[in-house]
């Protein structure tokens, strides 16, 4: 941390003296926002399961149909 300075009026908050850029240290926050990410991934993952699922129950049903109408 020897180039960032600290943001005035935060706790957490400091800019990087070569590229300018806030960066938060605090860690809590972090964990946090991991977490909300791999809750995201978690969900998006489920939902693209459901959707194969239910194109596989579609072409099963159509097939169905055909059988059944000759």
């Amino acid at each position: 941390m020897d180039n960032y300075l600290k943001v005035e009026g935060t706790t957490n908050l400091y800019r990087d003296g070569d590229s300018q850029a806030i960066v938060s240290t605090d860690m809590e926050q972090w964990r946090l926002a991991k977490k909300r990410k791999e809750i995201f991934v978690k969900q998006k993952n489920e939902i693209n399961n459901i959707k194969e699922e239910i194109g596989e129950m579609k072409s099963l049903i159509k097939d169905l149909v055909e059988k059944l109408s000759g």
